[in-house]
């Protein structure tokens, strides 16, 4: 039986590493010096079990090209992820960190990381966002590489631990109903939404953004908890299983929420509440031989620009259409 607990939703006041020309010496280190307080404080003065930052906390945003995010990366293990493992490991606690990601196996690219660091000090899984448009590499940008380098299980990782199963996933990766069901068909009953929502959240302002994280987590019967940027507008969020909303904002650096995963799993085991297993698999198989977005479209070289984007949805598009005579 597992007990509830605290996790803290933290919006840390860290301080961009980007200058004009390049990544500002030590700013790096003092971010990760703070997220290293925050999680003392969380467990300290809150008792939290469990610390989810925000998307680009560590770094912040910045319109620069790859070989910029490239000095501002991390490394899974690195001398920023050893710190931030210390601090867990001093405070006993578990914490999600987002961050731009650098790994031998892939020269000159970069991902978008997001990383839960275990009370033992331990990186205890890293995914790479897969959803989404940027700049960064996806997986399935490299899919075939990606898979030799670190197998199936590391496109959507869960992580199973004494405070329930744990993953994560990164910004408006959630508006799309696949990746999250992958995390809650692996067992996830925790999903860490670590956001960068400025002002609103949806930066094509659709109102249907605002209704896709408690949707998410009734349809999964899974907690989603949203930790979103100090300089936004839109407060960290939290949902149970049922989709209702949950946590208290105690400051304007935490919202606490308490993750309840025996009621979770009691619900799920409730005649006729476990939507997952109701999922019928065989009626949906075609879904995916359809014409949509290929994978490896990057495999030689990461894409040159937003336009190389937009041509591969376009296409994927037009596929679509011509499927259905239009």
């Amino acid at each position: 039986m597992i007990a509830p607990y605290i996790a803290a939703l933290c919006r840390p006041a860290t301080q961009t590493v980007f200058g004009g020309d390049g990544v500002m010496p030590g700013a790096l280190a003092a971010n990760v010096a703070l997220y290293a307080d925050l999680i003392a404080r969380a467990a300290g003065e809150h008792g939290a079990r469990l610390v989810v930052f925000p998307q680009f906390s560590l770094t912040h945003y910045a319109p620069l090209g790859t070989d910029v995010w490239l000095d501002a990366a991390i490394s899974f293990p690195g001398s920023e992820a050893d710190a931030i493992g210390a601090a867990c490991r001093r405070a006993g606690a578990y914490a999600v960190v987002q961050t731009a990601e650098k790994h031998s196996a892939f020269p000159g690219r970069y991902f978008l990381s997001s990383a839960i660091f275990t009370p033992e000090g331990e990186v205890g899984l890293v995914y790479r966002k897969t959803y989404a448009m940027s700049l960064r590499t996806s997986p399935g940008d490299v899919l075939d590489r990606f898979l030799d380098v670190f197998g199936p299980d590391a496109l959507f990782p869960v992580l199973h631990t004494p405070i329930g199963s744990l993953a994560t996933l990164i910004g408006a990766e959630v508006h799309w109903p696949e990746p999250v069901r992958a995390l809650a068909l692996k067992g996830a009953e925790l999903i860490c939404n670590p956001i960068a929502a400025v002002q609103s959240i949806d930066y094509l302002n659709r109102a249907g953004a605002e209704i896709v994280r408690p949707v998410r987590a009734f349809e999964n019967a899974a907690y989603l908890a949203m930790a979103n940027y100090a300089e936004g507008t839109v407060e960290s969020a939290a949902y149970d299983f049922n989709g209702a909303g949950i946590g208290q904002k105690v400051d304007q650096t935490f919202t606490l929420v308490t993750i309840d995963i025996a009621a979770l799993r009691a619900a799920r085991a409730s005649p006729s509440a476990d939507l997952l297993a109701q999922i019928q698999p065989d009626l949906h198989r075609g879904m995916y031989d359809l014409p949509l977005w290929p994978a490896n479209i990057f495999a030689d070289a990461a894409p040159s620009g937003f336009d190389a984007l937009i041509e591969q949805e376009s296409a994927a598009r037009l596929r679509l259409e011509a499927g259905w005579g239009r």
